[in-house]
């Protein structure tokens, strides 16, 4: 942040425009993702010669209320993740509330659009909203016809197919491992890789495009080597 902020001095002091103010701001969607360092300094002596922070966001902090009351739409997706009026909330009350916000909006793409996102994000690994119970309560027909979820859909089959070799599909399936499980996903993928049939490869790429979680993901691609071994 602070190596940001000093190259948009150095270029506006080179264009003769001072050093002008820069808010700077960072969001942590997850507790586990802020490491509290949010502060440097630096002394010589009795002298100050750094003192550098900058605004810190905590989504788990911010009012879910405020955001539904203010009808802020493009925060919808992460109202699973704020805090609620009450101290203890059952997961399937936080999610059954969320979506029912969302779909008060009037535009259908947009409705499906934030419900796609808000399945990704809520599903995160370790949260507490289960891959069971956001599939349960987010079902895939509710986004399917999301022109976001569609796209990206086109793409990672477009990718596919223009590398045209079980390879190529592989490692698709293996880049969808990594964006939703991370790390986690490696043991995975070098078990994508020992598959060599594109029909096979083709199935485990329309299963793991929903999956959120690694045991239901490793699930699918073991039906998938029983059948290659067949």
């Amino acid at each position: 942040m602070l190596r940001y902020r000093s190259d948009i001095w150095e270029a506006s002091l080179k264009n003769g425009q001072g050093t002008p103010p820069i808010r700077q701001v960072v969001i942590f969607f997850y507790p586990e993702n802020d490491n509290k360092l949010h502060r440097l300094s630096d002394r010589w002596g009795e002298s100050t010669m750094l003192d550098y922070q900058y605004r810190v966001i905590r989504i788990w902090e911010e009012s879910r209320q405020t955001v539904i009351e203010n009808e802020l739409a493009g925060l919808y997706p992460l109202l699973p993740l704020m805090k609620g009026q009450k101290p203890k909330e059952q997961p399937e009350q936080v999610l059954q509330e969320s979506i029912a916000t969302i779909q008060k909006l009037p535009d259908q793409s947009l409705q499906q659009d934030l419900l796609a996102a808000m399945a990704i994000i809520a599903g995160r690994k370790g949260s507490k909203y289960t891959s069971e119970l956001i599939q349960s309560m987010i079902r895939r027909e509710m986004i399917m016809e999301s022109p976001i979820y569609q796209e990206w859909v086109k793409q990672e089959r477009e990718e596919a197919m223009a590398k045209g070799k079980a390879e190529g599909k592989a490692d698709v399936i293996c880049k969808i491992l990594y964006r939703k499980l991370g790390i986690e996903s490696f043991e995975l993928q070098q078990m994508v890789k020992t598959i060599t049939s594109e029909p096979i490869l083709d199935w485990v790429f329309e299963q793991i495009i929903d999956v959120t979680d690694k045991e239901t993901a490793k699930n699918t691609i073991q039906k998938a080597l029983a059948q290659t071994k067949q």
